[in-house]
């Protein structure tokens, strides 16, 4: 999440979510009463004589309105907010019209609210210090898979084929080519600070950091190459999510505490460790008697279950100092979070009710 400002009292508060995990934290912030401001898009209806019914010009204008509805789609990776308009930079736009603000990723927002909670304060700063990024490409001699890595979720990129087969695979044929598609979309992808991972079979991940060195020099101090994954592509993205040299070098990472959070977590249910939970009940009951020391939420919790239940049990848990890991299925540790029934906790200590 990205910062430009925020204030306690009066409530001012200026973001551009940056993943899922950020609008999560939007979501939870907004209340009803709150005043959201932003630029979007709304159909002014041409007026003269001669107009065609129903059609009009959509135009960019910036709004702020009275927060009456929100709701989070996952699927669509978006915040939806309706109210009613309050200030407009368009004289052609009525106040008190209503309006639906549609907050993606990489847009920025504008909260004001009568104050901030100081919870609230420290739920968006640590946002901000959990954004750890890294680009990770997993390539041998036949294709290339690339993904991004954004606090705790995954996004995967299109693999990258090299075209060449069979004994072509033993020559000296070059690779140039190969390497400049991977290399443009690297490029493409890569901002300041976001650390590179190579990994895969063979030596041609050598071949290709040597190649990037050579085309990219300021990516040379970004770039690390990590050993002991046997698969390219997509397939040994994955892969490389549970080898333990990746696990090593990102142990600082937010998707690498989750992992080993989950492991524990997993380890003491064959134990029949009872300090774990794993239902929506018995969580939000764990989460109003502060004895959540950690939490994996996948998107699975909110089938069948209303927002607000989440938001609270979220909530109850930051509170009293817990941490949350929102989680999605492109990772394993998102799947192994839906087939528990989307949520999984580990606890301070035993509740004897819980299951």
């Amino acid at each position: 999440m990205l910062l430009i400002r925020l204030q306690k009292r009066p409530g001012i508060a200026v973001i551009t979510p940056e993943n899922v995990d950020d609008l999560w934290t939007i979501r939870r912030i907004v209340i009803p009463k709150d005043i959201i401001s932003g630029h979007t898009k709304r159909v002014i209806k041409d007026k003269s004589e001669h107009a065609r019914p129903g059609k009009g010009e959509r135009i960019r204008v910036k709004l702020s309105i009275e927060v009456e509805k929100i709701n989070l789609d996952h699927l669509l990776e978006r915040i939806r907010i309706s109210g009613k308009i309050v200030e407009t930079s368009d004289e052609s736009i009525s106040k008190g019209a209503y309006h639906s603000f549609n907050l993606t990723i990489g847009n920025s927002i504008i909260i004001k609210k009568n104050y901030f909670e100081d919870f609230h304060i420290n739920l968006i700063k640590n946002k901000i210090k959990s954004t750890d990024r890294y680009i990770i490409i997993c390539i041998d001699r036949r294709q290339a898979g690339i993904g991004l890595i954004t606090g705790t979720h995954l996004k995967l990129f299109s693999n990258i084929e090299s075209g060449l087969a069979g004994k072509m695979y033993k020559t000296n044929t070059s690779y140039s080519n190969y390497f400049d598609k991977i290399l443009k979309d690297i490029i493409n992808i890569h901002t300041k600070g976001i650390k590179i991972i190579v990994t895969g079979p063979s030596e041609i991940k050598k071949e290709f950091v040597n190649y990037c060195i050579g085309k990219a020099k300021n990516l040379a101090e970004y770039i690390t190459i990590i050993e002991g994954v046997d698969l390219g592509g997509q397939d040994g993205i994955f892969m490389s999510l549970k080898s333990p040299n990746f696990k090593n070098f990102l142990q600082k990472s937010e998707l690498t505490k989750a992992i080993l959070f989950t492991e524990e977590a997993i380890s003491r249910i064959s134990r029949g460790d009872k300090k774990v939970c794993f239902t929506f009940n018995d969580t939000l009951r764990a989460s109003k008697m502060s004895s959540i020391n950690v939490v994996m939420i996948s998107s699975k919790i909110f089938e069948g279950r209303n927002e607000t239940d989440v938001i609270e049990l979220l909530n109850n848990i930051e509170k009293f100092k817990g941490r949350t890991f929102l989680l999605d299925s492109s990772t394993e540790i998102g799947k192994q979070i839906d087939s528990l029934g989307g949520v999984l906790a580990l606890l301070r200590y035993q509740m004897d009710w819980v299951d």
